[in-house]
């Protein structure tokens, strides 16, 4: 089935996860990519803590599939990479990650995850490319 090479750290307080081509993985190997970079917190605001993750997701603009992924952030983010390597496995698009039915409860998330807002994001930024093309 092959791999992601997928890989964590924890140094310090902050743990550090990727999976799949980063964009300049991408850019050497010839692959058309974008990627897209966003900082939103694991959980609501109105939580007493919660922490921010910095996130960045690597996809084909063509297909939309996705093609990796990575980040960091005080909150244990190390599952994600499992995620992200399930959907580069299974060829999703960012269209499938954005809208993934996953669990809600204040505690432990928002009512969009944290992988569905960074998805949201490369949808916008592709609605931006779109756009700016037709003009």
């Amino acid at each position: 089935m092959g791999t992601q090479s997928s890989s964590g750290l924890k140094l310090y307080d902050k743990t550090i996860v990727s999976t799949g081509l980063t964009m300049a993985a991408a850019k050497e190997q010839g692959i058309n990519a974008r990627e897209v970079i966003v900082t939103d917190n694991y959980r609501p605001e109105f939580m007493p803590t919660t922490d921010p993750v910095l996130m960045s997701l690597v996809y084909d603009p063509d297909s939309r599939r996705i093609l990796g992924g990575s980040l960091l952030s005080t909150y244990d983010v190390s599952q994600s990479a499992n995620t992200l390597s399930v959907c580069i496995q299974n060829e999703n698009t960012i269209d499938d990650l954005a809208m993934v039915d996953m669990l809600f409860q204040p505690q432990f998330d928002r009512p969009f995850n944290y992988l569905n807002i960074l998805a949201q994001a490369a949808q916008e930024q592709e609605a931006k490319v779109t756009e700016t093309a037709s003009k």
